[in-house]
């Protein structure tokens, strides 16, 4: 029954890359979601403590476990759509928002105006700018490929009137951010650095960097995969029954 267990390992293994291949279809249309990818590895028990009936060393189980779940920040596609508080970044970069639990990091730039006249996102975190959370007097918003945020007032001949710039950060190591969330993420290593080479694209979403055709090929993958697991359990466990029953007629 010992050889069972490697094959229950990686049936556990193909529960949690069905788990994550579902989450990444979920969000298919969650603009700035990054997709999640698990890594296993395999651990084989030390040489020599698997040894034959002649003493002879033989092959040890390996057992699959989960090493790690990795965020690929590669960019999605990005989507016109006209509305003044989309935001698209274009190549690196990350804005920044106010959460309870500290400052947050997204490559979502699908943003809203509150009742105090603050730019936030559909939760109701404030979107940062050089000078701290953005207020917008009423007008009509226009932000340049370089973050200046500028409104025109409603009255005739008004003219635009800067208000803030938004901040854009990067990251060195982005394996260091820690999803919070779906599109916040959290700088576990504090390595956040200011970003003003970026720029920004008005009117637009960077769309989920989901493919879905590869996440329904990869969930027919794993879904076979975890029938032979259960075919292989099964079987085992039919010649294990019948075993115990012959050797108890034979007693």
């Amino acid at each position: 029954m010992d050889t069972l267990y490697p094959v229950l390992s990686g049936a556990l293994a193909q529960e949690k890359r069905l788990e994550v291949i579902t989450n990444n279809l979920a969000n298919v249309n969650t603009a700035g979601f990054k997709k999640d990818q698990p890594l296993f590895e395999g651990i084989g028990l030390p040489s020599g403590l698997s040894a034959g009936p002649s003493g002879s060393i033989t092959p040890s189980p390996t057992f699959e476990r989960l090493h790690q779940i990795f965020t690929d920040f590669s960019p999605g596609p990005v989507r016109t759509t006209g509305a003044p508080l989309d935001l698209a970044i274009d190549g690196d970069g990350f804005f920044a928002v106010q959460t309870p639990g500290g400052v947050r990091y997204t490559r979502g730039g699908s943003f809203t105006i509150d009742a105090q006249g603050q730019m936030t996102t559909y939760d109701g975190f404030p979107l940062l700018g050089t000078g701290g959370p953005i207020t917008l007097p009423p007008g009509d918003i226009q932000v340049d490929p370089e973050g200046r945020l500028s409104v025109k007032g409603t009255e005739v001949g008004a003219q635009p009137t800067e208000i803030d710039t938004v901040a854009l950060y990067r990251f060195s190591d982005p394996s260091q951010l820690r999803k919070v969330g779906q599109t916040l993420f959290e700088s576990a290593g504090g390595n956040a650095v200011p970003f003003p080479e970026g720029r920004i694209n008005q009117g637009a979403l960077e769309d989920a960097n989901v493919n879905p055709v590869e996440e329904m090929v990869a969930m027919i993958t794993v879904m076979r995969l975890y029938e032979s697991a259960q075919k292989a359990i099964q079987t085992a466990d039919e010649v294990a029954g019948k075993a115990a029953n012959e050797v108890g007629r034979l007693s």
